[in-house]
């Protein structure tokens, strides 16, 4: 039985961290062994191992990450760590995930791919660029090897420009070693054959949804359930981080002032944070912090008319294809890979920052019952057909199998 190993920042958490598990956890049905090794977690478990997990060696991490300013080029211990873990548990191919977030470095990577198949899928732009995860509007990382930076407070944030030096790092230990890379979207696809990786093998390979967990429930019996009046329209905003800017709440904000009969409609809120926008003032507002259990995930995501992505990148985020397995139609802006979720039968697309139009999307849709409906049930049979986890562990499995049988 082939034995891998997956390696992310953490085991909770976002988009990333929501793949890795579902590679985890699900990957057992196509006759793998998964191990996994996070760089910190709040919480230990048996499930996976943790890196920095004691309190003195994550505080010791928090400062080293300082000191190098979010990428070092090594990491004695965090590699020391993996490679271990790759020899006591006899593994056939480590599965990166995301290697930012200050838990391995840049070197590494390359220390791990000389010792068995690496296959790393890329869930942003870092692994290319000087520093960013998301480089927006700027192509520097392309054309000018990220010289003077303008853009330093982009996460990572770096505090002193290294941005050219660091992807200099990027392109000496990240190409030449033998990896396979995968971009969940054609977006990021296209963008990585543009980069210093594109002499690299790069795959592409979207997402998927367990639409068994995620799937539609009656609208009515949930916001029963949880206090919500019927009649009005429900519209649902997602975030891991509500301040991160670029899951644009600042544009839904802007849009939410635009709406005619604020009183017909209720917001709800999902994500950290740490006091609801005044905006909110103006609406009846559900906010719900934020929510690891998956049914009760479910539940929110079908108990909404219409789910509101007003990002401002994304690469290929889950949240919209567990939106649409729920049977919620979805209102985003036209950006990295969501026009490859989205499309006219499934919800709208909206021009990137242009919260006018994301307020006139929003009217339109609410003032016709039967086409969110419509919408929303094509959303369910899209995912079903075209962003099942089977297909995503099934695609993954078949890659697996194709390396290793390469190297013998």
């Amino acid at each position: 039985m082939t034995r891998v190993l997956y390696v992310n920042t953490r085991y909770q958490g976002g988009g990333a961290e929501r793949v890795t598990r579902q590679l985890y956890e699900g990957i057992g049905a196509e006759g793998v062994e998964s191990r996994m090794i996070v760089g910190t977690e709040d919480q230990a478990d048996d499930r996976y191992e943790i890196i920095y997990e004691s309190g003195p060696r994550v505080r010791w991490n928090w400062l080293y990450g300082k000191l190098t300013m979010n990428a070092r080029l090594h990491d004695r211990y965090a590699a020391g760590k993996i490679l271990a873990a790759i020899e006591r548990e006899h593994i056939d191919l480590v599965h990166l995930h995301n290697t930012h977030g200050n838990y391995m470095g840049i070197r590494d990577v390359r220390e791990i791919a000389a010792r068995c198949p690496v296959v790393w899928t890329l869930h942003d732009m870092w692994s290319f660029t000087g520093h960013c995860a998301y480089a927006g509007d700027c192509d520097h990382w392309r054309t000018q090897g990220c010289a003077r930076c303008q853009n330093l407070s982009m996460f990572p944030r770096l505090y002193i420009d290294r941005a050219a030096a660091i992807r200099r790092q990027k392109e000496k230990y990240f190409t030449g070693g033998g990896i396979t890379f995968v971009t969940p979207s054609q977006w990021l696809y296209r963008l990585a054959c543009q980069s210093f990786l594109g002499q690299e093998e790069i795959r592409m390979i979207h997402n998927g949804v367990n639409t068994g967990v995620f799937r539609p429930g009656s609208k009515e019996a949930l916001r029963e359930k949880y206090g919500i009046r019927t009649g009005k329209r429900v519209l649902l905003f997602l975030a891991n981080e509500l301040r991160n800017v670029m899951k644009g709440f600042v544009y839904l904000a802007q849009a939410l002032r635009l709406l005619e009969h604020k009183e017909d409609y209720l917001l709800m809120i999902v994500g950290r944070t740490a006091e609801i926008p005044d905006i909110c003032q103006m609406y009846e507002v559900k906010s719900f912090g934020y929510v690891k259990e998956m049914e009760k995930l479910r539940e929110i995501y079908a108990m909404a008319d219409l789910f509101l992505l007003p990002s401002m990148l994304e690469n290929y985020p889950c949240v919209t294809l567990e939106a649409m397995a729920c049977g919620t139609p979805v209102a985003a802006f036209d950006t990295g890979g969501i026009p490859e979720q989205v499309d006219e039968e499934t919800g709208w697309l909206v021009e990137r920052g242009n919260a006018d139009a994301l307020a006139e999307t929003i009217q339109l849709a609410c003032r016709d019952p039967e086409l969110l409906k419509k919408k929303g049930e094509k959303a369910r049979e899209k995912a079903e057909q075209c962003f099942s986890e089977e297909k995503m562990l099934r695609e993954y499995r078949m890659l697996y199998d194709e390396i290793l049988s390469r190297t013998g």
